[in-house]
């Protein structure tokens, strides 16, 4: 039996071993504490069945912030989407910015942490939960796969994991 001041062990969430300043394409999700829905909506158009997000006042500061990811050395902003209570970002590392043995001191870890802390100085207060998705983005194949997830994000909404119904 347990002793019962044992904390649960969390999961680790980066790839064990893994060089995240390693060159490659990296695809990224950071949803909001407790998935609430701060950036704003989804809206339908019932006659060609598009959907677009309409950003509230706070998701037009993560938009802004996403976009100046694309000014750190070595990485380009490729594509993204921000969502009621999460963001989907695709970067590319283009070379070694930082080598480390310790895969939380690399470029990708680095670069959501300063986003999230400028993010909560412009909006006043802390918005996103602790931890986020990464994925290793291998292949061409995979790259369209995410690309089109991307895209289409609003639009499939409803069906999104993330999905809360009012």
């Amino acid at each position: 039996m347990p002793e019962q001041n044992q904390f649960p062990k969390r999961k680790r969430n980066r790839l064990c071993g893994y060089d995240y300043s390693s060159p490659g394409m990296y695809f990224l999700t950071i949803c909001t504490k407790n998935k609430e829905k701060l950036f704003g909506e989804v809206i339908e158009n019932a006659e060609d069945q598009s959907s677009v997000m309409r950003l509230s006042d706070i998701g037009s500061i993560i938009n802004e912030q996403i976009k100046s990811i694309n000014r750190a050395a070595n990485i380009e902003l490729v594509n993204y989407v921000v969502m009621p209570n999460h963001v989907h970002i695709l970067v590319f590392v283009e070379g070694a910015a930082h080598t480390s043995v310790n895969p939380e001191n690399a470029i990708i870890p680095k670069t959501v942490s300063g986003f999230k802390r400028l993010c909560h100085k412009r909006i006043g207060y802390d918005v996103f939960q602790r931890n986020y998705h990464d994925h290793i983005v291998r292949d061409q194949h995979h790259f369209e796969i995410i690309w089109n997830y991307i895209e289409d994000n609003p639009r499939r909404w409803k069906e999104d994991k993330f999905f809360i119904p009012d």
